[in-house]
Formats: C-alpha cells, sequence, structure tokens
C-alpha cells in the first residue's frame, strides 16, 4: 500500500507515515485483519503503478470523473471547499472561473487533481510542474497568478513547503468541493472494497474517525 504525502492527511519523516490517512488506514487494518505496510511513493509513480498493475492502493487521492473509472474505491476520508490563493497583495480580483481563465498562468503539479479537474473545465492557462511545493514557490515568486488549494489544508501544506501561509490570500473564486478516497487497482476483489468499506463506516459511526480528523487538524 502507498501513501503520498499530503499534510495533515499524510506527514513523512523519519521512516514512518503519521496523519489522518496513515491513523484511519490503521484502524481500518486492525477491522479486517490486513497487515500490509503503507509506504511513501511519490505522487507520479503511485498514481501510475495503482493504474496500471494489479493488487495496488494508493492512500489518498481526489475522486473525480477523470479517474472514476481508473480505480476501486473507499471513502471518502476527507472533504473541502477548493479555491483559487494568489499572492498576498496581488492586484487581480478574482471572483469567478472566467476571472481565472484570464490570468497569465496557474501553475498545478503534473496529473494531480487540481491539473486534471481545471483542464476538464477547458482551462489552457496551466503552468505544469512536478509537486505541490514547487506551485507554491512559483507563485511566493510572482512565477504565477494563482494555485487551487483546499480551504482546510492549505496552511498545513504551505507550511510543509517551508513557506509562511501569509504570503498567500484565498481570493472569492471557489472552484468546488472535493473529497480524498483510498483508491485501489481494478483487479482488488469487490468483497475486499466492501469490507474496507465497512470498516471505515463504522470507524465514523464510533466516533473514530472524527477525533483522529479533530486531532490532526488541531496542530
Amino acid at each position: 500500500m502507498q501513501a503520498i504525502v499530503y499534510p495533515p492527511l499524510v506527514y513523512a519523516g523519519q521512516g514512518r507515515l503519521w496523519g489522518v490517512v496513515p491513523e484511519v488506514v490503521g484502524e481500518i487494518q486492525k477491522l479486517v485483519g490486513d497487515t500490509s505496510e503503507l509506504k511513501e511513493t511519490p505522487w507520479l509513480r503511485g498514481y501510475e503503478q495503482t493504474r496500471t498493475k494489479a493488487n495496488q492502493a494508493l492512500f489518498a487521492i481526489v475522486r473525480i470523473p477523470e479517474r472514476e473509472k481508473l480505480f476501486k474505491w473507499v471513502g471518502p476520508v476527507f472533504g473541502e471547499g477548493d479555491y483559487f490563493f494568489s499572492r498576498k497583495g496581488a492586484d487581480a480580483m478574482i471572483s469567478t472561473l472566467d476571472d481565472a481563465r484570464k490570468v497569465h498562468r496557474i501553475a498545478v503539479r503534473k496529473d494531480g487533481y487540481t491539473h486534471q479537474a481545471l483542464l476538464a473545465k477547458g482551462f489552457t492557462n496551466l503552468d505544469v510542474g512536478p509537486s505541490y511545493e514547487s506551485s507554491y514557490m512559483k507563485l511566493a515568486e510572482g512565477r504565477v497568478d494563482l494555485v487551487l488549494m483546499g480551504e482546510r489544508t492549505y496552511v498545513y501544506m504551505v507550511r510543509s513547503a517551508g513557506l509562511d501561509p501569509d504570503l498567500f490570500e484565498r481570493t472569492d473564486c471557489k472552484f468546488g468541493d472535493s473529497t480524498a478516497w483510498l483508491a485501489f487497482s481494478l483487479d482488488v476483489p469487490d468483497e475486499v472494497i466492501m469490507k474496507w468499506q465497512d470498516a471505515l463506516d463504522s470507524l465514523k459511526a464510533n466516533g473514530l474517525y472524527k477525533s483522529i480528523l479533530d486531532r490532526n487538524f488541531a496542530q
């Protein structure tokens, strides 16, 4: 099983993973009797392996129509609203998607959720890079005009990139709502998917899921 670093959903350091997703996955594993190890993976490698190889799992990624038939899904494990963020003090007024389409450049991670979702909406002004960190750095340095970020996670992501969240500000333009899910390769049996989904639902019902979420977002 593979995990992508995405604070506060997944942190990595000193040979271990922690955060919302590792904790939730660990609790699910206890319930379903799974002992697979959760390992950190680079985004593109994990995405391609889960899409093309057998018996794979990738945690957690945003579920969007463009990915629907590529994986089997368990979730959601997290949700938030996504807004365009600009560098603080920028002159551009971004209130609508048409406003965002008119800026010079919007930074995205290659084949990431924002890249695929903006392409699907017809955006052509995308500056494609290898990571979210590079996107935030470009925005901080004024090399791009906007980055699409989650309203709850952006502070953690920006800090993880070594930047001050006060360098950025949220525009009035909400792109939409997104949810992060556990993705499995298509060969994984439906019975396994159902067991994992039932286990996640039980964590939500008994309050353990909420306590994990609250603890990680209180940091």
